[in-house]
């Protein structure tokens, strides 16, 4: 099983891709393009699938999900010549801070917990004892 860090370093390089290859979708011109694009979306989903095994898949996709439509809705108005808009710019914030929100209540400490009281309660003899019958 792969660290929780390195499930993290998944997520935020995944939604990078995500805003590259969402931007290929728009602008690609060329095979090549295309080519790229379409490598762009395999990493990005296979990254995000991978750090799923290590992170609260909720948050995880939360996370994939908000540095993807941050990072496309700022590259549109910084790159591509969309308007500048401070309600654009003031609901992305909104976005960033409900991200950071889930982060920071998410329950990935919980299952230790869980794991504790079962054995003090004697819940995980009796899960054994049910296997081994």
């Amino acid at each position: 099983m792969q660290s929780k860090n390195i499930g993290w370093i998944l997520i935020v390089l995944g939604g990078i891709v995500e805003v590259f290859w969402v931007s290929g979708l728009k602008y690609a011109d060329s095979l090549w393009l295309y080519i790229l694009t379409g490598i762009g979306i395999m990493f990005s989903f296979t990254a995000m699938i991978t750090a799923c095994r290590s992170v609260e898949v909720s948050v995880a996709y939360a996370v994939f999900v908000g540095i993807g439509t941050a990072g496309v809705v700022m590259a549109e108005m910084l790159y591509f010549g969309e308007r500048f808009d401070i309600w654009r710019v003031g609901l992305i914030c909104v976005l960033i801070v409900g991200v950071i929100g889930l982060k920071l209540i998410s329950k990935e400490g919980d299952e230790e917990i869980i794991e504790e009281f079962s054995h003090e309660l004697g819940l995980d003899e009796l899960t054994q004892n049910n296997q081994n019958t």
